[in-house]
């Protein structure tokens, strides 16, 4: 059975997050995550974001998804995962990962080196005094084995689905290797999802990953994507956000996106379980702040009953 869970983008006011984790609660959802990027420039300081929510929240599992390894010490972390963990009698699972070097290096103005070694560090230090699950972020082959080797399961973001179902292989056979089950790795994947007739916000999403972060354009080119990746990376650079995103042609638009009504993403949703061996899946709403209205908590109350 493959679970369902819940994240609003960084841009998502802390209102829309407790109301969308209530949400999430009420219609026993597995998971909701918190992302971050930088609190001071857009959206929220996940840790102390769940932290609150989770006074209010009774079921859905919490965590992050993901923070970065670069902006806190490992004590730092260890400590406030601990708090949650204990906060939440156990439902609490630490998303890490090494995030970009645009992220790291010109909002946090610290040197992104060595971010594998640091990754691997940071999480076997917390490992040693957590009780709790850690989940890597992996988007290229290498970090995806050492997450089956070193974590209790993966996040992927942007990843086209023959892609997931090599990874997922590269996982089994490493966990193999290591004489791990794979019965206790999880799989995740973080998808964009749009209730939406127009497919321009989502068409703006995959623009700005593409254009501005190399992190996800050269996985895409890798996959068969590089003419998509190639026209929006120079539009991007050439014309700005808004004009690369009219160049997100709809086959990539469907590869990494769930966007319709109600109905279409349910029934997206269950092929998305069917054709591929994904353990949860993570349905992203990252939107303007202002588009977290009424009618999308209404929307996304039906779509998880609709689930159940």
């Amino acid at each position: 059975m493959t679970d369902i869970g819940i994240e609003l983008g960084i841009r998502a006011p802390i209102e829309a997050i407790e109301r969308a984790a209530q949400i999430a609660d009420d219609n026993h959802v597995e998971y909701f995550l918190v992302p971050e990027t930088h609190p001071e420039f857009f959206g929220v300081n996940a840790l102390d974001t769940i932290l609150k929510i989770s006074k209010k929240v009774k079921n859905v599992k919490l965590g992050t998804g993901i923070i970065n390894v670069f902006s806190r010490t490992q004590e730092e972390i260890l400590d406030s995962a601990n708090q949650i963990h204990e906060k939440t009698d156990g439902k609490f699972v630490l998303g890490i990962g090494t995030s970009a070097p645009i992220i790291i290096e010109k909002l946090w103005n610290m040197e992104f080196k060595k971010p594998l070694s640091r990754l691997k560090n940071y999480s076997n230090f917390i490992k040693a005094k957590f009780q709790g699950q850690i989940y890597w972020a992996a988007v290229g082959e290498k970090t995806t084995k050492l997450a089956a080797e070193n974590a209790n399961g993966v996040i992927f973001f942007l990843k086209p689905r023959v892609q997931i179902s090599n990874h997922i292989d590269l996982i089994n056979s490493t966990l193999a290797s290591l004489d791990k089950s794979e019965d206790k790795f999880n799989l995740i994947s973080i998808i964009p999802t749009y209730f939406d007739v127009d497919s321009n916000q989502a068409k703006m999403t995959l623009a700005g990953y593409i254009g501005a972060n190399e992190f996800y354009s050269t996985p895409l080119s890798n996959s068969g994507f590089q003419d998509d990746v190639r026209k929006i990376k120079s539009v991007y650079e050439k014309s700005g956000l808004k004009m690369a995103a009219q160049n997100v042609g709809d086959v990539l638009l469907n590869e990494l996106t769930i966007i319709g009504s109600v109905y279409t993403c349910k029934e997206k949703i269950n092929e998305l379980i069917k054709n591929t061996k994904l353990k949860t899946i993570i349905l992203g709403f990252d939107m303007p702040k202002d588009k977290y209205t009424d009618d999308f908590f209404t929307k996304l109350d039906k779509l998880l009953k609709s689930l159940q």
